[in-house]
């Protein structure tokens, strides 16, 4: 019993030091700022194979890049559907025309936003997950190092 005691108090300890560990594609500046990048990945009732491929892809490169991010709010991952009434408008704000990942910069505080992109080259790159996926954390890295 008294080794199993050690064990727990040592997997405590390292669970801890885990708690602060950052990944290479998050280490940016944590702006005080009171912004907040969401990444909104925009599909329709009808799903394609494609379609599903983009939003696992982003998914995971957004979750394997920037776990700390995530768990503190300064990135939020948003899959909306944009057939549902309530959601319609963001085919209006951001020109939507196909399944679509956008990055927006948000003011918290007065729910305001800043910037946004679309990123339009998933699609070009839906055969190379590793080009995918880099392309992605950079776009995500840019707006969290400008934000």
């Amino acid at each position: 019993m008294r080794l199993f005691g050690k064990l727990v108090f040592a997997g405590m300890i390292l669970s801890l030091l885990m708690l602060g560990e950052t990944t290479a594609a998050e280490k940016v500046a944590e702006p005080a700022d009171g912004k907040v990048i969401i990444a909104y990945y925009f599909h329709g009732d009808y799903r394609c194979a494609s379609c599903t491929k983009i939003e696992n892809w982003s998914h995971e490169a957004i979750k394997g890049g920037f776990e700390g991010a995530l768990k503190r709010g300064r990135l939020v991952w948003k899959p909306v559907n944009v057939d549902k009434p309530e959601n319609k408008h963001f085919v209006k704000t951001y020109s939507l025309y196909t399944k679509s990942l956008i990055i927006v910069e948000m003011e918290k505080e007065k729910q305001k936003q800043m910037r946004w992109k679309n990123l339009d080259k998933v699609w070009q790159l839906l055969r190379n997950q590793e080009k995918f996926s880099a392309y992605v954390t950079q776009e995500i890295r840019d707006y969290l190092e400008k934000g």
